[in-house]
């Protein structure tokens, strides 16, 4: 199927139709050109450029109003092609995630409804090394969170998370339920990219706890089975 590049003009609108007002689309052959009609955009609409092959699309970066008086918004990531099976073995996701990149250089992400800082930090600070995420009993990725502190608003009910709007909340921090590696509960204050590192560590660490109860209910079943 054919790659092809888009862009649209404004999300806010309904889709364009007859003798009524809406968001259009363009599509173009390379990103580069996808690229220079994004910005040529007003950043007061909330514009947005992709991806497509005919039948998928990937949406790569919106413009969004970070705080809550902003007028213009700004380029941030609406997703990661590296996340999706569909996109991320395909050379063209790469190449336009690249270009957009060092067109935009986006200072924000789309996380689900809201709006997350970017961060290059790889590993948690010594702090938090030894400490797990308290989820519930689903390992919902967000049950741990008790606080949500938002630009503009401070700390609020983490059902802003969930929260469809065209403007999303910027988060700047969580307060969460935490582990200690010994199982004590501890409250915890952290970016959101602590967050995602935390979670990960504690969904591999629940993994290897299923996995060794696996094995010991195996090897008690062939000890118990009839020889």
């Amino acid at each position: 199927m054919k790659i092809t590049y888009y862009t649209i003009d404004d999300l806010r609108l309904p889709p364009k139709r007859m003798f009524h007002r809406g968001w259009t689309i363009q599509h173009f052959d390379t990103v580069e050109e996808a690229i220079a009609h994004y910005q040529t955009l007003p950043p007061t609409g909330r514009k947005a450029l992709g991806v497509m092959d005919g039948v998928h699309v990937l949406e790569l970066v919106k413009c969004l109003p970070p705080y809550p008086d902003d007028e213009e918004g700004e380029s941030v990531w609406a997703s990661d092609y590296r996340t999706l099976t569909l996109w991320r073995e395909r050379p063209e996701s790469a190449e336009a995630a690249k270009a957009c990149q060092e067109a935009f250089h986006p200072r924000y992400r789309l996380d689900g409804s809201v709006l997350i800082p970017m961060s290059s930090h790889t590993r948690l600070s010594e702090r938090l090394r030894d400490k797990y995420l308290w989820l519930n009993s689903q390992g919902d990725r967000h049950s741990a969170v008790r606080w949500v502190y938002t630009a503009g608003k401070g700390w609020v009910p983490p059902n802003i998370l969930y929260r469809r709007t065209d403007r999303p909340a910027l988060v700047l921090k969580y307060q969460a339920d935490g582990l200690t590696e010994q199982g004590a509960y501890l409250p915890l204050e952290v970016a959101p990219w602590e967050y995602d590192l935390l979670l990960q560590r504690t969904l591999e660490r629940q993994n290897q706890v299923r996995q060794k109860g696996d094995r010991n209910d195996e090897s008690t079943a062939k000890r118990s089975s009839p020889q």
